[in-house]
């Protein structure tokens, strides 16, 4: 990884890192929308990085979060499960029929459509797991349901507003 792309994902960490802390983890809107666009950091970590070294970033990463919330281990685990299926999605999804290169996944080096679903999987695996720990209640299992699919879709929402406003547009979609 060349020290610019370095430079890149620590500002991007410490960006997404004091919005999730400081705005969006005090965000819990009708009891059913808390944002984590914390995953957003997960998502476009450098393509060439492997595996180990991504999971052991995003448990750090959410061990961080969970520092600062009181919840040891949901963040943590959360971000690790998500960093584990984020190189099976991003073949799948993003480089099942391109022969390009992708250093950074975001939303102007991508498909605008193919982005969109890589993130509203990693969102919806994220919220689906994070809920379900937090509930940890089957007998609550709308709540689960509703939470995981309304912070999703905020997420979701939240993610393309900071790829729109934030990323460097380095290339040009066809």
């Amino acid at each position: 990884m060349n020290s610019q792309l370095l430079i890149q994902n620590i500002f991007r960490f410490v960006l997404l890192f004091l919005l999730q802390v400081l705005v969006f983890n005090n965000v819990y809107l009708g009891g059913y929308i808390n944002p984590f666009l914390f995953v957003l950091f997960i998502a476009m970590l450098p393509t060439g990085m492997s595996a180990i070294t991504m999971m052991l970033i995003s448990f750090a990463g959410g061990l961080a979060i969970d520092l600062t919330t009181n919840m040891i281990g949901f963040h943590a685990f959360t971000c690790t499960a998500v960093a584990f299926l984020r190189g099976v999605w991003f073949d799948r999804i993003i480089m099942h029929d391109s022969n390009e290169e992708v250093n950074t996944p975001s939303l102007y080096s991508v498909p605008y459509q193919q982005f969109g679903v890589y993130m509203l999987l990693m969102l919806l695996v994220y919220n689906a797991i994070y809920y379900t720990l937090l509930v940890f209640d089957l007998h609550d299992i709308g709540h689960i349901l509703l939470s995981t699919v309304l912070s999703t879709i905020v997420t979701w929402l939240l993610a393309i507003l900071y790829q729109t406003l934030l990323v460097k547009r380095t290339e040009k979609q066809k």
